[in-house]
């Protein structure tokens, strides 16, 4: 289902505001004498309006109403002041508006920060690319509550069914969920995926440009994946962070002898210190030159899974490649979501296109063709598993990893 409608939040969404908020905290609460606060402390009091972080700045023990309002007031004045002096888009985020807006969907923000802010910030970075901006206001309750993203939703002419909210912050997943809209998180901002993930996110992104195919086709359906992909005979496994995915893939292999191809995706989940101590590890990036084709479990990645059940992978030396095909008695392929495309023909694309020169730039330090076409020796389509296999099985991750 084609999505018409963006929510976005705006601090640590939209806009790396933290250096701005820093500042004008400071300037509030260092000339009466208290502690200045670090950009750290900033990013993880921020999120509930500028009233709450300007209170969770000030010591416990001066904590007063009178003391909030003084410090808001001059916050106010020092952000007013300074909002626009260290604060950045962050990197991506104009070419997804400029695409979204190409493609006629209509773009809303809703941020705790107060109005005047949150429209001035809106207005000065992005222009007409956004419709309808909504800041605090005194009259509306602020994020989880519905009401105002409720209200946002219809002054853009939407419909729940086809609206995306995207945010970077517990308080922005129970929006969404509160209003009934799809949740997305981003894990580029304030708050960290496992935040986002224990608030109801049903989505994560950790570039802005992994939003572009959600609005062409919503967000995936794990039922329908599940059935397109066991259809074909493979297991099929999902869970909703890496986490749960890294303790699946652990006791999976317990006791066993497994082999891995190389795979950043594996890497980032923490393999293979993640493996327990019995498992008998061969991997090639430990030790050079080391390679066991017959182990009793393969790991590896894929570079692009279609939603209809197929695995696509290019390879240059092609023993990534060839374990999947021949040799074990297992074969689990581990994917982040990002992985996932709406269909075969775009599953090889984003294994050409976005997963060869990401690898090429980590091998050579730089973006280089030569290197981009070594690695594209030999494409390996599963469309199912191989025969003398006892299993292959696809674990989908709800999160983005590897490349």
């Amino acid at each position: 289902m084609k999505i018409n409608t963006a929510i976005f939040d705006l601090d640590g969404t939209l806009l790396n505001t933290l250096g701005d908020l820093c500042d004008s905290v400071n300037c509030a609460v260092m000339r009466r004498g208290f502690p200045a606060v670090t950009e750290e402390q900033t990013r993880q009091r921020a999120g509930n309006g500028v009233r709450k972080l300007v209170e969770r700045c000030i010591p416990e023990n001066k904590r007063t109403e009178a003391m909030v309002d003084a410090c808001l007031d001059d916050f106010r004045t020092a952000y007013n002041e300074r909002m626009m002096n260290r604060t950045q888009p962050y990197d991506g985020i104009l070419p997804l508006l400029k695409a979204l807006k190409k493609a006629g969907v209509s773009v809303g923000v809703l941020s705790n920060k107060y109005d005047l802010a949150a429209k001035g910030l809106i207005r000065h970075y992005f222009g007409d690319l956004v419709q309808v901006t909504c800041g605090e206001r005194p009259d509306t309750p602020r994020k989880p509550d519905p009401t105002s993203a409720l209200q946002l939703l219809r002054e853009l002419g939407g419909d729940a069914a086809t609206a995306l909210y995207i945010g970077d912050s517990a308080v922005d997943m129970q929006t969404a969920q509160n209003a009934g809209l799809a949740a997305v998180g981003v894990t580029w901002g304030f708050r960290p995926a496992e935040e986002l993930k224990a608030a109801g996110a049903q989505a994560l992104v950790s570039d802005p440009s992994e939003l572009l195919p959600m609005f062409e086709r919503g967000l995936p359906g794990v039922d329908a994946i599940c059935r397109a992909f066991t259809a074909r005979g493979f297991g099929f496994t999902y869970f909703p962070t890496a986490q749960e995915a890294q303790r699946y893939l652990t006791d999976a292999c317990a006791g066993k002898s497994v082999s891995l191809g190389g795979s950043m995706t594996l890497k980032e989940l923490g393999f293979p210190e993640a493996f327990a101590g019995n498992t008998a590890v061969h991997w090639h990036w430990l030790k050079p030159g080391e390679f066991f084709q017959t182990p009793d479990i393969y790991l590896c990645s894929a570079n692009g899974l279609s939603e209809n059940g197929e695995i696509v992978n290019i390879d240059g030396t092609c023993n990534r490649v060839a374990g999947t095909l021949f040799g074990p008695k297992r074969c689990i392929f581990v994917c982040g979501i990002n992985k996932l495309c709406p269909d075969l023909e775009s599953a090889i694309d984003r294994a050409k296109n976005v997963a060869a020169p990401l690898n090429a730039k980590r091998l050579s330090g730089k973006d280089d063709p030569e290197i981009v076409e070594k690695l594209c020796r030999a494409m390996v389509i599963h469309m199912g598993p191989p025969t003398k296999m006892e299993k292959c099985e696809v674990v989908l991750i709800g999160e983005p990893l590897g490349y």
